[in-house]
Parts: structure tokens; sequence; C-alpha cells
């Protein structure tokens, strides 16, 4: 499938996959008719993780962004600590991320922790890291929201540095080659930028400029539109969020 088949059916998917089908009434009693599983998804996250409900669906939407870029991609994505929770959480349903893997995006995104903190290898996540930003923003053609995507395990002030410099940069990268296991080379927001001015791409929800975001937020990412509190990531700053990535 090309990318923009890709990219409705990630975002399309409402977690039908972690709800046993004898709960489905009872889900949609509690949580309404209307996306009433990955409400029921959200809820568990922020319940277990003290997060508001309104920034676990911002951070379930940018998951889902993120699992895009692991599937296009030809390098191992590493995923900020708030969208590293949330796959976390989609893991823990082992059948469901099964096949949610096999049915939905025809892929095996495999998990791969950091077991130890090594130097070279954290500086390779960073690096990583940093190329899925430019993925991001190759793709969505905006910048990442700042309160989901500006709590990694490295070092604040040297990542805000580089990103500044890859925010000075968005139009060069936007309009930069990739390689992608994808033999779509097209970037996915020009399959829903007919009739939209350059810069506006209502599919997405990357916005440019600065301003305060949510939890962890500094103001020189992109504009947060929500201000939602995340609370805290949890962790020591090691795990998934250092060394995470695609794989088939």
């Amino acid at each position: 499938m090309n990318k923009k088949e890709l990219w409705l059916k990630i975002k399309g998917y409402h977690f039908d996959h972690i709800v046993m089908p004898n709960a489905w009434g009872k889900i949609r009693e509690r949580f309404g008719r209307t996306d009433a599983f990955t409400l029921a998804f959200a809820d568990k996250i922020a319940r277990k993780h003290q997060w508001k409900k309104p920034f676990c669906l911002k951070a379930i939407s940018e998951y889902k962004k993120f699992v895009f870029l692991a599937v296009i991609s030809d390098f191992n994505v590493t995923p900020s600590k708030y969208i590293d929770v949330v796959w976390h959480e989609h893991l823990l349903f082992t059948k469901a991320y099964r096949d949610f893997c096999s049915e939905i995006i025809d892929y095996n995104l495999d998990h791969f922790p950091e077991l130890i903190p090594i130097d070279e290898q954290t500086e390779t996540y960073k690096e990583q890291y940093l190329a899925t930003i430019r993925s991001y923003i190759k793709e969505f053609g905006v910048l990442p929201l700042a309160d989901v995507w500006d709590v990694t395990k490295f070092d604040k002030e040297t990542i805000l540095g580089d990103f500044n410099l890859l925010k000075q940069k968005k139009k060069e990268i936007a309009s930069s080659s990739f390689q992608y296991n994808s033999v779509d080379q097209t970037p996915l927001y020009e399959s829903f930028n007919e009739g939209q001015n350059e810069g506006s791409f209502p599919e997405f929800d990357g916005f440019d400029g600065g301003g305060a975001g949510g939890a962890g937020a500094s103001g020189d990412w992109g504009n947060d539109d929500g201000g939602s509190d995340g609370g805290d990531a949890g962790g020591d700053g090691g795990g998934c969020s250092g060394g995470c990535g695609g794989g088939d």
C-alpha cells in the first residue's frame, strides 16, 4: 500500500483489538459509541500514569505518527518518553499488538530497549531520535508538538539546540531526499494538500512557531494547542525511549 493508504489505516485504527468482544457493550456504554475503545485506552493510560485525559489522546495521536514513520523509514526510529509510554501500553496487549502489526500496518514493529546505558549506543539513539524528527518534518510538513515530543532521555540543552537547528532548516528538510522502505518518495502531507495554502495541512496536528506547551514543553518546539499537562513520564532516563525501532 502507498503512504496515504497506510496513514489512513493507522489514523482510522481505534484500538479495537485490545477489547475482548464480550466487553464491547460495556466499553461503549461507559465511553459512548464514538471511538469508545480509543477513549478506554486513553483512560487506562491516564489512570496508570496520572496523565490528564486530553493529553493522553494527544499522545496517542502522535504515537500513530510515530508508527507511520517506523514503517516507512529505513532506520530504527526513536520516540520521545511520552510516545514510548503509549507504545509500552499498546505492547502489553500482546495478541492485540500482533494483530495490529499484521492487519493494520503489515509490518513487524519490534521493540529494542536499551539494556544498560552505553555512551556510544546512547549517541546512536540520539542521532536516531533526531532523524525521526527530521522524518516527521519531512512527512507531515510541520514541527512536532512540544509537550509530546520534547521529553527524552537525552541531555535537554543538547537536544533543544539540535532541534532549533532543525526548526530553522524546516523548509530545507521538507524539500530534501530521504531513504524510505516505501517506494513512494512523495511526502505524506502532499497527499492532503490539494486546495490548501502552504503550511496549512489540517490532516495533521503539528504547529510552527514557539509558545508554551504542556508537560515538559519549553517553548522551543512546535507550539501546543491544548496546554494539557501530561505528568511525569516516569523512568530513570533509560529504557526504550533511548533505543526503540522498527524491524522486519
